[in-house]
């Protein structure tokens, strides 16, 4: 059992249950969180993957989406914190196009690398994560918001919980070192060889 695998497991079964406790909770952790995210992911856009190849259109995509990614970023983290409740809902709205945005962006960016031989899946991937997480975020605010959470919380716990299981049952097993004792040694006496020979001898004139 890996104790990292393990914990990370014990940790998402808590997020699944705080999802379907509290999901409003979760929702405006989950902006912020997507915040720093999108700092985060700008930022290494404009340092590493702007410089994959010399393509102006590539680049030009590239530092587009970097700054948005930056800008998006730091105003999901600052503006819920410092104004009204319907700053939440606001800035889903927000990230939600952010997101669909930076997607389209990413796959422009993606098309720009047909011929380069650099490989493009995690890129696809990436965006194809960002539409998703988008549409599920213009849903939340809505009346049916709270459901989906609250279900995407149950299949968070579910998860985790197999997850957590399967570490378990998978944990090495640990064999304590066992001394082996051999029966057929001679016993241990404290009498050198000579008097035992010098014994044996009296013994039989005895006899």
């Amino acid at each position: 059992m890996r104790k990292t695998n393990f914990m990370l497991g014990i940790l998402l079964a808590v997020v699944g249950l705080l999802m379907i406790i509290v999901p409003d909770k979760c929702i405006k952790a989950a902006v912020v969180i997507l915040g720093v995210e999108a700092i985060a992911n700008g930022i290494f856009s404009l340092i590493k993957i702007r410089q994959l190849i010399s393509d102006k259109d590539f680049q030009s995509a590239v530092l587009v989406r970097g700054i948005i990614s930056i800008i998006i970023g730091l105003l999901a983290v600052i503006l819920p914190l410092r104004f009204a409740e319907i700053m939440w809902t606001v800035m889903l709205y927000v990230l939600a196009a952010y997101l669909l945005f930076a997607a389209l962006l990413e796959l422009y960016a993606v098309a720009k690398l047909r011929n380069t031989g650099i490989e493009r899946k995690q890129y696809v991937v990436e965006a194809i994560v960002s539409i998703i997480c988008a549409l599920i975020l213009f849903i939340i605010p809505q009346q049916a918001g709270m459901v989906i959470i609250r279900i995407l919380g149950v299949v968070v716990l579910l998860v985790s919980l197999v997850y957590v299981l399967y570490e378990w049952r998978n944990r090495p097993i640990v064999v304590d070192n066992v001394e082996v004792v051999d029966d057929n040694s001679a016993p241990v006496t404290d009498k050198p060889a000579s008097e035992k020979t010098v014994e044996n001898k009296t013994n039989k004139k005895n006899s």
